[in-house]
């Protein structure tokens, strides 16, 4: 960069008395800077380090004063989001009315007494908010019926959480989620499970 400029080598070293006296003038209007031209380069860089300087709106602070918005960024990040938003749709468009009440579930969400188009609008909210979470919490949840079961449960009242712990009747059945999960996918505790799933019918 010092070549580009026409600055001497070493003029921009860390020690130069060079950084002594550079500024860079901000005000209430924005200030437009082209990376491609050297100068304003050197700008962009100075103030990505700078502490009253938030590089991007995700890294905004109590302290921060300005905000860097590099346009092809923020673009580019708007796209990515975009494109898992788009894939969450596609697959709640496979989705049948009670597959999004299950969703919901796993959300936290009672389902059961919402009409059809509550519950459509309601996991949509999900999806536009977080669609990373829909994939993950759905799509990509290779236990997700085990998930709802324990969900529905613990709405019921059949299975207890307290903190961490999980239980069904005096029994601790799980210290966290994955613990729960594995405990009722292990075939030797099927009969506990099928205990479960009738105690949630006749709920």
């Amino acid at each position: 960069m010092e070549k580009e400029i026409g600055y001497p080598s070493g003029h921009l070293s860390p020690m130069s008395s060079f950084w002594d006296t550079f500024a860079v003038k901000l005000g209430k209007n924005d200030l437009i800077l082209n990376t491609d031209k050297p100068e304003d380069e050197l700008k962009y860089l100075f103030l990505k380090k700078h502490k009253r300087v938030a590089n991007g709106l995700s890294n905004v602070t109590p302290s921060t004063d300005y905000v860097i918005i590099n346009k092809d960024s923020e673009a580019k990040e708007a796209n990515k989001i975009n494109k898992i938003k788009r894939e969450a749709y596609r697959e709640m468009d496979k989705m049948s009315i009670e597959d999004m009440r299950k969703c919901l579930r796993l959300y936290g969400i009672k389902s059961d007494t919402l009409s059809n188009e509550m519950v459509e609008a309601k996991l949509s909210e999900q999806i536009e908010s977080a669609p990373d979470k829909f994939i993950t919490r759905w799509v990509e949840n290779p236990n997700r019926e085990m998930n709802f079961i324990i969900e529905t449960a613990i709405s019921k009242n059949i299975i207890r959480r307290n903190r961490s712990q999980y239980y069904f009747g005096t029994d601790m059945i799980g210290n966290g989620l994955e613990d729960v999960i594995a405990y009722l996918n292990d075939k030797k505790n099927q009969d506990i499970k099928l205990a479960i799933m009738n105690e949630i019918k006749s709920k």
